[in-house]
């Protein structure tokens, strides 16, 4: 497979594991795009998936999202889970399948399971998700059937575990990277912890920037239609529509930031004061207390008109420090 390149540009990936990030200052230090985990099996959402999207679009970087993957579940029953935690977010990478351990399991069974995740993903999203997963692995594990998906790879030098290798190795399956994880040791300013470092190739970056919107794909949904104010201002709008439990997604995280903004913490001991873009109890509850000092006679955890004139009020109030 191919060297790195000086032309190549910096995408990092990230989860819950590297904490809060200033995407500002990830975005000077010269990163162009990020892949966000949104998935890992059948039941667990990376709880930071949300924050880590809107901040890194904020910043005007391009984003993918992976999944994890447990190969001994049924692969279409995982990117139904993928898909429905995607809700209205928009990728402009591909989605990617992160496939790294066999449970157990021959590389037939492996390569099975990610041919028909790759496939299913394919078919409900109109995309060619990519394929990531550690360089030995591959080499092992994957078949054939898998060369069809473009590879993310992954190679760590023990010599030089920051700087990692030129090139990562041969695979007689694939003759070319797409992306090259080189360390899981990285250092960008804007991340207090370790983060994963990888190019990709340049072609296939700019084949996505040109591509818009016929490459870049929400479910059902095209980019263009689902453009959200939020995504483009520090500032967002609050939701102009009803909220109550059950509801997921973009206007819930912008709704729970603005209530943690003036104090009403959906969960104040929850990783990121439960600020996670689910309108779960603690929403409800947090809701609710604003309502009781605020709307007094509409106490009933709901978010509506009533509510969204007050917050912004009270918001605009506390930025001129009234």
């Amino acid at each position: 497979m191919q060297n790195r390149s000086i032309y190549n540009p910096l995408i990092i990936d990230v989860s819950h594991h590297q904490g809060e990030i200033d995407w500002e200052r990830v975005a000077r230090a010269g990163v162009q795009g990020a892949y966000i985990k949104l998935t890992e099996g059948k039941t667990f959402t990376d709880p930071r998936v949300y924050e880590n999207y809107v901040e890194a679009k904020r910043v005007g970087l391009l984003v993918g999202f992976y999944h994890y993957a447990h190969c001994t579940n049924d692969p279409k029953q995982e990117v139904a889970f993928f898909l429905q935690q995607l809700q209205s977010m928009k990728f402009d990478f591909p989605p990617c399948l992160d496939l790294e351990v066999n449970k157990g399991k021959n590389a037939e069974f492996v390569s099975r399971f990610g041919r028909t995740w790759l496939e299913e993903m394919e078919k409900n999203t109109g995309v060619q998700p990519l394929l990531y997963s550690g360089y030995h692995f591959a080499k092992t594990y994957f078949t054939k059937e898998l060369s069809y998906y473009p590879l993310w790879i992954a190679r760590y030098s023990s010599s030089n575990r920051t700087e990692g290798f030129d090139c990562p190795g041969n695979l007689f399956t694939w003759s070319e990277w797409t992306m090259f994880q080189f360390t899981d040791q990285g250092k960008v300013d804007g991340i207090s912890t370790y983060v994963d470092l990888n190019e990709m190739n340049a072609a296939f970056f700019q084949y996505v920037k040109e591509s818009k919107p016929s490459l870049l794909s929400t479910v059902k949904t095209s980019f263009q239609q689902m453009k959200s104010q939020f995504v483009k201002s520090s500032n967002p709008s609050l939701p102009k529509g009803m909220l109550k439990k059950g509801a997921r997604g973009e206007e819930v995280f912008v709704l729970q930031k603005a209530l943690a903004s003036v104090y009403f913490y959906p969960n104040k001991f929850a990783p990121n004061h439960g600020i996670d873009g689910i309108y779960g109890a603690n929403t409800a509850n947090a809701v609710a207390r604003f309502q009781k000092v605020y709307l007094p006679k509409e106490v009933d955890g709901i978010y509506g008109p009533n509510v969204r004139l007050k917050l912004e009020e009270v918001m605009k109030g506390k930025e001129a420090g009234t």
